[in-house]
């Protein structure tokens, strides 16, 4: 349950650098919602990596090549299903594109990123 939860937190800080990297993508560099979004979850995947690799997953010895790559693979679904479920949400249901990304990233994150960073990228066999 300590790794469920330091994975929350790692979570938290690195989709806090995303979503500002996003707000400031559309507002400052007036990007399209959708390509912030993108360049925001490539600073926060970054973010996230380190924060797992330094902290939430420290007792996985495997190489960090080797967790990178698992840790890009998964983090490409991830881009992919949020990126499209902003899409939807915004474009479907009308729904500000802030409060999409809120939306979808918490679900994204609770049922994807979790399992998939325990399980696959920094797994301990």
């Amino acid at each position: 349950m300590r790794t469920f939860f330091k994975v929350q937190a790692t979570s938290m800080v690195a989709s806090g650098f995303d979503f500002l990297t996003t707000v400031g993508c559309v507002n400052w560099l007036n990007c399209w919602y959708l390509t912030a979004s993108v360049i925001g979850a490539v600073g926060g995947g970054l973010v996230n990596f380190g924060m797992s690799k330094s902290w939430t997953f420290t007792q996985s010895n495997q190489p960090v090549g080797q967790q990178f790559g698992r840790f890009v693979l998964v983090w490409l679904g991830n881009t992919g299903l949020n990126a499209a479920g902003l899409f939807m949400v915004t474009h479907f249901l009308d729904v500000r594109y802030l409060v999409a990304k809120t939306m979808v990233a918490i679900l994204i994150g609770v049922s994807y990123n979790y399992f998939f960073q325990k399980d696959f990228v920094f797994s301990l066999s």
